[in-house]
């Protein structure tokens, strides 16, 4: 690795990337269209199955609802009745699931903190 010393200060090194005419080209703005279209497709496609999930079960429910006792079927449970009662039971392992939980929760702060140092242009100052 050969070092060559530079004249241009440390915080004007991006400045040839941040410059406006670079962003001006059409194949930037085509894939910043292209990645929200397909953010939008997605979550179109994740909010379809949830709702047909739901419908399914709320539909199930609302004729179980309709039965009396001697037609329903007790060992034929599914879906969101499965898990109902998971929410009062403890973890297996609570050290490991709140070392887990408080990690992901300071390299959440750490990312927003970046993100929003980044946009205030403090970063290289």
């Amino acid at each position: 690795v050969n070092w060559k010393p530079s004249s241009v200060k440390f915080e004007d090194r991006f400045d040839k990337y941040l410059d406006p005419s670079f962003f001006q080209h059409r194949i930037h703005w085509f894939s910043i269209f292209n990645s929200f279209m397909m953010v939008i497709f997605l979550v179109g496609l994740v909010s379809m199955i949830l709702m047909r999930t739901l419908r399914k079960d709320y539909a199930r429910y609302s004729k179980d609802e309709e039965m009396d006792d001697m037609e329903r079927d007790l060992g034929d449970e599914y879906g969101w009745k499965q898990v109902h009662g998971d929410v009062f039971r403890p973890p297996v392992h609570p050290t490991l699931f709140t070392a887990l939980i408080g990690s992901g929760y300071q390299i959440t702060v750490v990312i927003l903190c970046v993100i929003m140092f980044s946009i205030l242009g403090e970063l290289y100052t």
